[in-house]
């Protein structure tokens, strides 16, 4: 089987779309804080509000792809994407940006388990490796161009500029993947919607006792316990799960997930570097998007070459160096005082640790833990527990930020790296075989 790029063009176009977003958004936090005037932990609240839709669409999304055809549920991700970004362009107030935020993150979740699903399918098992690494290479041209594209728009056109930006790209995918032959559909029950709602409830609910105080963290501690009993129900109920549970069963799934949702609280810490630049070094808001650049270009040239390292060595060892180089860039970041130097260095070092834990390596594992016919369900699992860490991160590392400023925010992110690679050395390791097939190693 030869790869089929011509296809795999268009869903990484797709992913492109999300990934951009991310990045671009993050030279912006301070003028939509003006803005809508109001503190960088509500700004951060619109990450949580975007990735807690982005888990649960995810889930579903990834196993209505499995049963209907992944290209489809991909457009159907696509469009809902599009008009997101232009109702939170056009948003009037913090409260409709933050509804565009959350139908974005559906959006984003549909596209993403699906692109890559399909994506991996054009090429041969043995190389899928490869495929996974051209998702995170796209995930890094993002990060080049996102904070960059975000910090011109930011400074030139304002904040809703880096929304309008998704329109193009969008109409763009649409139009080549009337090219793109409709993928199989299988015929399988779809999960429970209701597993999914409370899940949903359950994530939001655990995340605004984080955030909230007084008699209002004990309310959303009750809403969060009432959640968490409707979701059990559903699970042991439902005939077809939210969640499968067998690839959780044991010890080294559960590390696996742990280590993921850790890879995610460190990825989180990205969209609060240009705040931190604007701040101590007195960037403008142009610059503290460039100022990204260095981890950016590391991430986006290493990304391919973290690809074809898991299909040689294995995914467990990749991920502990790229966890440790996260380390590395947390504590250059969290040591006081702040230099332009240590800057650039702290930049290299994240953007290294992006590469060899984002894409291929940690999605690589997760698809070991499936059938091959479960390949949206398995990019799910992994994606919403990375997606956990994404949501929490905000959140967790604005408390560190109160408590200790950005020392305590970038030395928090230094933990959370060391505490993944302790996860991950309980997780067995994969070998490939020549014919292309993967066995687990102790």
């Amino acid at each position: 089987m030869r790869p089929n790029y011509r296809v795999l063009s268009v869903y990484l176009i797709g992913v492109f779309i999300g990934a951009l977003d991310t990045n671009v958004l993050a030279p912006v936090f301070p003028l939509i804080m003006r803005g809508f005037r109001i503190p960088l932990g509500w700004v951060a609240w619109t990450i949580t509000a975007y990735t807690v839709a982005y888990i649960a669409s995810t889930v579903l999304s990834g196993a209505w792809g499995d049963r209907l055809g992944h290209k489809r549920v991909f457009l159907w991700g696509i469009v809902a994407f599009m008009l997101a970004s232009l109702l939170a362009a056009l948003s009037p107030n913090f409260w409709i940006f933050m509804l565009a935020r959350v139908v974005q993150g559906a959006g984003a979740g549909a596209v993403y388990p699906n692109a890559q699903a399909e994506g991996i399918r054009q090429f041969p098992a043995e190389k899928r490796g490869m495929a996974l690494g051209m998702f995170g290479a796209v995930f890094g041209l993002a990060s080049v161009l996102g904070p960059t594209l975000g910090g011109f728009l930011g400074q030139y056109f304002g904040w809703s500029a880096v929304f309008w930006v998704n329109v193009p790209i969008a109409l763009v995918v649409l139009a080549m993947s009337g090219r793109v032959a409709a993928s199989a559909a299988q015929e399988r029950p779809i999960p429970d919607w209701k597993g999914g709602v409370s899940f949903s409830v359950l994530l939001a609910s655990g995340l605004l006792v984080l955030m909230g105080t007084g008699w209002l963290r004990a309310v959303f501690a009750v809403v969060a316990l009432m959640a968490l009993v409707v979701f059990i129900v559903r699970e042991r109920q439902a005939a077809s799960p939210f969640m499968d549970p067998k690839p959780l069963s044991n010890g080294a799934g559960v590390s696996m997930m742990v280590g993921a949702a850790l890879i995610g609280l460190d990825m989180s810490a990205a969209v609060f570097v240009p705040t931190l630049v604007q701040r101590d070094l007195h960037f403008s808001v142009l610059s503290s998007g460039l100022a990204l650049l260095p981890a950016a270009f590391s991430g986006a040239v290493l990304s391919g070459v973290g690809g074809v390292l898991v299909d040689r060595v294995g995914p467990r060892k990749i991920l502990v160096i790229g966890l440790l180089a996260g380390a590395i860039g947390g504590l250059l970041l969290a040591w006081p005082p702040l230099t332009f130097t240590r800057f650039i260095i702290s930049m290299v070092f994240f953007g290294f640790g992006t590469a060899f834990t984002m894409g291929a390596p940690l999605n690589r594992m997760a698809l070991a833990l499936y059938r091959d016919d479960q390949a949206g369900e398995a990019l799910s699992l992994v994606a919403v527990f990375r997606g956990m860490g994404l949501a929490a991160g905000p959140i967790l590392l604005t408390a560190a930020e109160v408590v200790r400023g950005f020392t305590g925010m970038f030395g928090a992110v230094m933990v959370a790296s060391l505490i993944g690679i302790v996860a991950f050395l309980f997780v067995p390791d994969l070998k490939p075989l020549k014919q292309g097939h993967v066995v687990s190693e102790g």
